[in-house]
């Protein structure tokens, strides 16, 4: 008995070693196949996202300032609108100005992104410096009216966020922004990579309603005023 017993938990054993090992070899593919999705699939995408290869080839202001960035997110949207119904939204955007027409509550203290043009921040010039977050200024470097904007960050191991208006047809503009830096750390690294593309693809459909917006009202008729009987 003793010996059909010992001859049993040595079975046991080597069953759940069994088990064992195919469940770490399962988790080891899996990881394999996670990471190549990420890289491969997700990544592209993040960085890419609406973008042509055209206009991720395109030079854009900013480029030589950071020579071996190792983030280079371009991206791009088409906008039903001129680029000077767009260009306002543009210039008054920052924290606790007009927002980032973003997630108010993470970017903003809450405070709804402006849904009007703000006259007070329609003056912005090279070399001020713009509120991005608490305590958090960026410099505009780079200011072309209708056509483009550049934005130096002192921090974050030095990053550009370059914006351009690009007409392509009449009313249609393609609104593109990149985003060039070197973050540190891996955390930092995996933050950017995996999850700064949401709240900038937000902040870009929000720029586009908002000027299409604009462009409707503006192209609206003026209503005759009616006559007394």
């Amino acid at each position: 008995m003793r010996v059909g017993a010992t001859r049993h938990t040595e079975q046991s054993a080597t069953s759940v070693g069994g088990k064992v090992r195919r469940a770490l070899l399962a988790s080891v593919l899996l990881g394999i196949v996670g990471s190549g999705l990420v890289w491969f699939v997700y990544r592209p995408w993040a960085l890419h996202w609406g973008a042509t290869a055209a206009e991720v080839a395109r030079a854009m202001p900013g480029d030589s300032i950071i020579q071996a960035a190792t983030f280079n997110a371009t991206r791009a949207v088409t906008v039903t609108a001129n680029p000077e119904d767009i260009w306002p939204w543009l210039v008054q955007m920052g924290y606790r100005r007009a927002g980032l027409y973003s997630y108010d509550r993470l970017d903003n203290d809450g405070i709804p992104s402006a849904e009007h043009i703000i006259p007070q921040y329609q003056g912005l010039q090279v070399g001020d410096s713009l509120p991005i977050g608490p305590g958090f200024y960026v410099t505009v470097a780079v200011l072309e009216t209708n056509r483009s904007m550049l934005l130096v960050f002192p921090d974050w191991a030095e990053a550009t966020w370059a914006w351009g208006l690009y007409p392509v047809g009449p009313g249609e503009t393609r609104l593109v922004t990149r985003l060039r830096g070197r973050p540190q750390g891996i955390r930092t690294r995996l933050v950017v990579d995996l999850g700064e593309i949401f709240p900038m693809r937000k902040s870009m459909l929000g720029i586009k309603r908002r000027a299409e917006s604009l462009a409707q009202q503006r192209d609206q008729p003026t209503p005759l005023p009616r006559l007394p009987r």
